[in-house]
């Protein structure tokens, strides 16, 4: 019989986390929440909301917090995710994250896949990545079809959808082994719901800031960090500025597992307000005082090309 565990790495994840458990929690048989970052354990209500679905599902949420940092000081995913997967039980892994959502029919499907094709072991299905709003999904020009067919790791258990990304090799390795074509089952009809990229103005340039402070960006962002934290920040608001103009939208006309229109702009005006008491009124607006910044800057495509990252 089959034992299905959830591994869920979150930080800060309050927006969407409800959203993410509510229609998950009750088809799995363990949820493996670690919490972290390297800065260490939430500080918004995503440890209380967790509490909550304890309270409904005794027993079934294992919660573990710490710090998760590399030598250069980056986030390191790969550590948060090996700790979960020391403490998972079940012979079918489910990895997700807090802003990603399936439908309860959604998991039905998924999970019936499951049961009925006991020789296979990665079970994925269709994505729809929201982009500026819940109208538009994001994919990417050259590979579109990533965006719908996630590219699959397998680890020594079995896979039950969603993606993983080369960035999560860094740090201690994820246990991987070699997958074969027989060994993946698309399943139809089924759909899960990334909102990453519309969870609003203030997560976006927060979210932007953490990656280039960190070094995400490597040799692209060299001068972007060393120009300091009014630097960064006046970076990643015109970074998310720039959206709507990145080629990357393309037209949405399906179902919503959530009736709400998010978009990357919610609390726009707030979170501008925000930085500019920090830093200046519409600092993020001044003019490179070098013109040689906007060379290095045209130099840059990956960043403010429509690129995969981790969000």
């Amino acid at each position: 019989m089959n034992k299905i565990s959830m591994l869920l790495p979150v930080y800060n994840e309050e927006q969407f986390l409800r959203h993410s458990l509510e229609n998950t929690v009750p088809f799995v048989d363990e949820v493996i929440i670690v919490d972290g970052s390297p800065w260490g354990a939430s500080t918004d209500n995503t440890i209380e909301i967790i509490d909550d679905f304890d309270r409904l599902y005794p027993h079934r949420i294992n919660y573990s917090s710490g710090k998760f940092i590399l030598e250069n000081g980056s986030w390191d995913e790969s550590a948060q995710r090996n700790l979960g997967m020391s403490k998972v039980t079940g012979n079918i892994l489910m990895p997700h994250c807090g802003d990603m959502i399936y439908t309860v029919e959604d998991m039905a499907r998924m999970v019936s896949a499951v049961d009925k094709y006991r020789n296979r072991k990665i079970f994925y299905c269709f994505m729809g990545e929201f982009w500026l709003d819940c109208e538009h999904i994001r994919m990417y020009k050259g590979h579109a079809m990533e965006a719908w067919f996630p590219v699959m790791a397998m680890s020594d258990i079995n896979f039950l959808s969603m993606d993983m990304f080369d960035g999560y090799y860094e740090g201690p390795k994820m246990r991987l082994k070699q997958d074969e074509n027989e060994h993946f089952l698309f399943v139809p009809n089924a759909f899960r719901y990334h909102y990453g990229w519309v969870t609003g103005f203030d997560y976006q340039v927060a979210k932007h800031i953490r990656n280039m402070s960190m070094g995400a960006w490597e040799d692209h962002g060299k001068e972007i960090v060393a120009q300091g934290d009014k630097g960064i920040a006046k970076w990643a608001i015109n970074h998310v500025l720039e959206y709507p103009n990145m080629q990357c939208a393309y037209d949405y006309c399906g179902k919503l597992p959530i009736p709400h229109n998010y978009t990357c702009f919610d609390r726009k005006a707030e979170t501008l307000k925000f930085y500019e008491e920090k830093y200046g009124e519409r600092f993020w607006e001044e003019e490179d005082e070098e013109a040689e910044a906007e060379e290095e800057t045209e130099d840059m495509p990956d960043i403010h090309a429509c690129v995969r990252v981790d969000g």
